[in-house]
């Protein structure tokens, strides 16, 4: 089966800045592929030269299986939505949406059907009437949406949809996108600085920084056992526990010392014996983390810490403890003890470390 987009070799230089340094990536059809990076890291750039707005240095665009860097935009068979909005002012949200497909002539009622049909998705259906120079930023947004989503094409192409929506419409878009998705049944590449963004919504997720692919992978994969401990603490927020070990060997006996008072478990032990670098980083998700007022078996890493106190975040607690000035977390789905500064027991269990290399932050298990 012919790919519906492939990414091969891309270079562009601005300015005498390679931007975009051999980027090569493929999409499958009907899959939703996020862009993930940092602001400045390319994604818009290579956007704009999958849809054919800028020219590549080197490198090929294929859609279909046809290669498309000779032709122009109209083309291509893509529709783009730009983190800058541009409407058509004087008319209003239905007008607006409907354009691309009074362009193609189609029928009035399949326009009106469609219209309608995105618009409610989008949750803009009560705005219909209204001129677009009366809407918010975050109602230009999703309307901008729909006009792109409206356009008959074989991949759309998103640049920060959701950057101007406040956090509710965010949330909520999220949970209808993929209807969008399914509603089309066409391939879509999302560009995106937000992590939250690419775990709800990526069929696969694939990692931008400076010009460069880092990783391609599904999302829980990415969340999970990302390659590098720098995308980990992007992706989850910072919110990662961590403890630094330091391996040597002395008369051909593996010692593990922290500074940390930690207690390692003996199937921990063994898989750190393997690990051919001497400064580690264990990292693990709060999921994956215990804290609690006694522990008796941990299988992982035990550490004797101190109760901070914990967020609320609706269906979860996030607890904190402290030992040593590093900061623990624990999701709990019960509400936790409120014995504050109190000693605790914070267990970082087997199953969900990674361990980095301390000197490249590079995956070594």
């Amino acid at each position: 089966m012919k790919k519906a987009l492939i990414v091969s070799e891309i270079v562009k230089k601005i300015r005498g800045k390679e931007v975009l340094k051999s980027v090569t990536f493929e999409v499958e059809k009907g899959q939703l592929l996020v862009l993930l990076g940092p602001p400045g890291s390319g994604k818009t750039t290579l956007l704009k030269i999958i849809a054919g707005l800028e020219k590549q240095d080197s490198g090929s665009i294929y859609i279909n299986g046809e290669k498309v860097d000779d032709k122009p935009p109209y083309e291509r068979k893509v529709s783009m939505v730009f983190e800058t909005l541009a409407l058509y002012s004087n008319m209003t949200v239905y007008e607006n949406i409907a354009s691309p497909m009074i362009a193609e002539k189609k029928p009035r009622e399949i326009i009106d059907k469609k219209v309608k049909e995105i618009a409610s998705i989008l949750r803009i259906e009560h705005l219909l009437d209204r001129r677009a120079d009366k809407l918010s930023g975050g109602e230009r947004q999703r309307v901008a949406i729909a006009r792109a989503l409206a356009k008959e094409a074989e991949i759309y192409l998103l640049d920060e949809p959701f950057s101007n929506l406040d956090a509710k419409i965010r949330y909520a878009l999220r949970t209808e996108f993929k209807k969008l998705k399914t509603m089309l049944g066409k391939t879509l590449v999302l560009a995106t600085s937000d992590p939250l963004d690419a775990l709800a919504l990526g069929d696969i997720v694939v990692f931008i920084e400076k010009g460069v692919i880092i990783q391609k992978t599904p999302p829980v994969e990415l969340y999970y056992k990302p390659i590098r401990l720098d995308i980990s603490r992007y992706v989850t927020g910072r919110i990662l526990n961590e403890v630094v070990l330091k391996k040597k060997t002395e008369a051909g006996r593996t010692i593990i010392t922290s500074e940390l008072d930690v207690v390692i478990s003996e199937s921990v032990l063994r898989g750190l014996k393997d690990i051919p670098v001497e400064n580690i980083i264990l990292t693990s998700h709060p999921d994956n983390t215990m804290i609690e007022k006694s522990i008796e078996n941990c299988d992982g890493l035990k550490i004797r810490g101190r109760f901070l106190g914990y967020e609320y975040r609706g269906s979860e607690f996030l607890v904190f403890a402290e030992y040593k000035n590093h900061l623990f977390k624990a999701l709990k789905y019960e509400k936790p003890l409120e014995d504050f500064n109190e000693p605790v027991d914070v267990c970082i269990k087997r199953e969900g470390l990674n361990f980095y290399d301390h000197e490249t932050g590079s995956l070594v298990r």
